[in-house]
């Protein structure tokens, strides 16, 4: 039982890890909203009223609602401009896949999160070992998690450049900022923003497990 306790601790964590990155990226109002404030028009030369549209497509094509990762919009005079390259288009299908695996990945881990719930529900007088397997889960996700934020807050280049060569099997995520608009849309404090958002629901994940954990371990005393 505190083996099952360890692995339902780690199921709500990916569980909720999977929910977030597939809902913060199939969610085009957010991704508008971070955008403007970090990769405003002024730097990125995109006008501020096709911010929604473009975050709307990109949202729609990582969900896999659209097939073709391109935006188009036009100027007063009439001119019609193509916002992104083939090889943008590339990396953002590369982007899709992980998505979609996020997607998949929720499902799975929110099914083995709700087997493992249930056999700590059924099994009353295993209830306090499968707390305490709970507390030892919390506490490895603590030093893995602790670790990655130091890593992180010292070295976020190095950090981001090493999830990007573990995530992806090509190079096609090396854009150029002065020919890409896809980098300009998306800098650094782009993605740190929606780290804090996704390190936020992880932390509340993990605190209603140890809150649960320490009151099944109260109660059974």
């Amino acid at each position: 039982m505190r083996a099952a306790g360890f692995l339902f601790v780690w199921a709500l964590i990916l569980f909720t890890v999977a929910a977030a990155v597939y809902g913060m990226a199939g969610d085009g109002s957010l991704l508008a909203r971070e955008m403007l404030s970090h990769a405003p028009p002024e730097k990125t030369g995109l006008p501020v009223t096709e911010y929604e549209g473009v975050c709307q497509m990109t949202a729609a094509y990582l969900t896999g609602q659209e097939e073709l990762f391109q935006y188009t919009f036009s100027d007063a005079e009439g001119r019609v401009f193509l916002c992104f390259q083939d090889h943008e288009a590339d990396h953002m299908a590369d982007c899709r896949g992980l998505i979609r695996l996020a997607g998949n990945l929720r499902w799975a881990f929110g099914g083995l999160l709700l087997i493992l719930a249930g056999v700590g529900i059924l099994y009353r007088k295993e209830r306090k070992p499968f707390a305490k397997g709970m507390l030892w889960g919390l506490a490895a996700a603590g030093v893995l998690s602790g670790t990655a934020a130091a890593w992180a807050l010292t070295d976020f280049d190095g950090f981001f450049t090493a999830f990007h060569r573990l995530a992806f099997t090509n190079e096609g995520w090396l854009l150029d900022t002065r020919t890409d608009l896809l980098i300009r849309l998306m800098p650094t404090d782009f993605f740190i923003a929606l780290g804090v958002k996704l390190a936020a629901m992880m932390a509340a994940a993990v605190a209603a497990a140890a809150i649960a954990a320490r009151f099944i371990i109260h109660h059974e005393k």
